[in-house]
């Protein structure tokens, strides 16, 4: 028997991030947070996505959630992560010089997903 017969043994979420990472709330939350901000976007508040963006990323947010739901918490969580670094690389630098309380509360959500969802991501990949 070789290595790749042998079955993988998960360990059980330890930490508050590793629970939340098998969870779809977090992202939902994001989902909700990211469709909320579209009437603010329609106005051209400053440092807000744009509408189209913030509907792209609710429904991308929102998917990431569903894969979570139905047990594949692996690449849900690959998925979040990915486009929550996404959001970052498209929008962080307009919301933190914005200054203004909804950009950067978009943000520091974004944030907050990305560390709980990407810590599981590098785990599973085998980089922590």
């Amino acid at each position: 028997m070789n290595a790749m017969d042998e079955p993988k043994t998960v360990a059980a979420p330890v930490t508050w991030i590793d629970r939340q990472a098998n969870s779809p709330y977090p992202i939902w939350a994001l989902s909700a947070l990211s469709f909320s901000t579209i009437p603010f976007a329609v106005k051209k508040m400053a440092g807000v996505p744009s509408m189209l963006q913030s509907m792209a990323f609710g429904a991308i947010f929102a998917g990431a959630g569903y894969v979570t739901h139905v047990g594949d918490t692996e690449n849900g969580a690959g998925i979040a992560t990915a486009w929550c670094l996404s959001w970052t690389f498209l929008n962080a630098r307009r919301a933190i010089t914005s200054m203004k309380p909804i950009p950067l509360a978009l943000f520091a959500a974004v944030s907050a997903d990305t560390i709980i969802y990407g810590k599981k991501t590098l785990e599973v990949n085998g980089y922590i």
